[in-house]
């Protein structure tokens, strides 16, 4: 599964691993990678990780997520984190802030991420 391997998809994993790790142990980021940079990089895994299932299950290396998958994708993360979460938890605050990331970071992952397999020569 190349598409796993994908060398954005690592470096955002292990952003994320990291300030995740780090926060729990008390450990907090200037403000904007804290908070936004999180959210930015939300769509590229969670896109990466449906592309590297939706190649697996059509056995087809070049298939890509259309427009409409990643738009389910990014409204998923809008809805759910900024209308439905705010709403039922006060721990959590919507950020039209947030918003903007979750379609910069659906942006990117279409735009760069979401690319066929290129071929070894």
């Amino acid at each position: 599964m190349a598409t796993l391997t994908n060398k954005w998809f690592l470096v955002f994993s292990l952003i994320w691993l990291i300030i995740f790790t780090c926060t729990k142990f008390g450990i907090y980021f200037y403000w904007p990678i804290q908070f936004y940079l999180i959210d930015l990089i939300a769509v590229p895994i969670i896109g990466n990780l449906s592309l590297a299932f939706y190649r697996f299950i059509l056995k087809n290396q070049l298939a890509r997520l259309s427009f409409w998958h990643i738009a389910f994708i990014v409204l998923s993360l809008i809805v759910v984190f900024e209308w439905y979460m705010p709403k039922s938890n006060s721990r959590y605050s919507a950020d039209i802030f947030d918003v903007v990331m979750y379609i910069l970071g659906g942006l990117f992952f279409g735009l760069v991420m979401n690319c066929k397999k290129s071929k070894v020569r």
